[in-house]
């Protein structure tokens, strides 16, 4: 079992590497471009065998995890306190693999059906957002009451994540084009999920010893992410609402 572990894990360091790498080919290329559309899909292959490998290695650590690290370190009072802190350590990666796991098969799947919806409101594509809403539920838990600053910032994350999926896939009204900016957010947040695992477990050891560096790793991701996802949905928002919006203002200034 940990021989089997531990070759998982390594499969899902190299692809998460690689997924690195190849996050920045298709988000700073021209959009619906080849070279867009061929990198972009190295990335989502990539990404997904990445998260997929993470859920697999996460829950393996859950289950077991005295047999996966039957060598308790030093630091730790009792085989009760180590596998406390394993599981809170890996309930944390398990929510982010299921987080950039959504993001990944979301960001495709709404270029897929653009405004036919009904095609995701199935079982089979509504069990991933709403596991996610499950386990970080549980990761939210463990962080207040564990106080594990880390999951108490990406646990809120990650539940607004799994909201905002269910509530795309219901609503019921959706302006023409708004699947592309659906489609950019979600790419960009599994790549904010995926550094933010690697600087949760990497800047752990590079600022060692260094807490407020450590918190300045694990957030930068998002720092840098959200705000240029914000300008790409922007730069690629829907013509329909901008023209909707011109012909209000336009209501607006004939009635005033």
């Amino acid at each position: 079992m940990q021989s089997i572990h531990g070759l998982i894990v390594a499969f899902h360091i190299v692809a998460g590497a690689l997924s690195l790498l190849l996050f920045w080919v298709p988000t700073l290329t021209k959009k619906g471009g080849k070279i867009h559309r061929q990198y972009g899909d190295y990335y989502i292959k990539a990404m997904l065998f990445t998260s997929i490998s993470g859920v697999i290695s996460s829950s393996m650590a859950l289950i077991n995890p005295l047999v996966i690290y039957p060598t308790i370190p030093e630091g730790f009072e009792s085989a009760e306190h180590f596998t406390a802190f394993l599981r809170g350590q890996y309930t944390f990666l398990l929510m982010l693999s299921f987080l950039v796991w959504n993001n990944v098969r979301h960001s495709v799947a709404v270029l897929e059906v653009k405004k036919h919806l009904s095609k995701l409101r199935t079982v089979s594509y509504l069990w991933l957002p709403v596991t996610l809403l499950v386990v970080a539920s549980i990761a939210l838990y463990q962080g207040i009451t564990y106080g594990i600053t880390l999951t108490c910032i990406f646990a809120p994350i990650a539940l607004f994540n799994a909201i905002g999926i269910l509530r795309y896939v219901f609503q019921k009204d959706m302006v023409a084009g708004k699947w592309v900016t659906e489609h950019i957010g979600h790419i960009i947040g599994s790549g904010i999920g995926a550094y933010t695992a690697f600087f949760a477990f990497g800047g752990r050891t590079l600022f060692e010893g260094i807490p407020s560096l450590q918190i300045a790793s694990w957030v930068l991701p998002s720092l840098i992410g959200v705000p240029f996802s914000i300008w790409l949905s922007c730069k690629y928002k829907p013509k329909a609402a901008i023209k909707r919006r011109q012909t209000e203002r336009d209501l607006i200034k004939e009635h005033s």
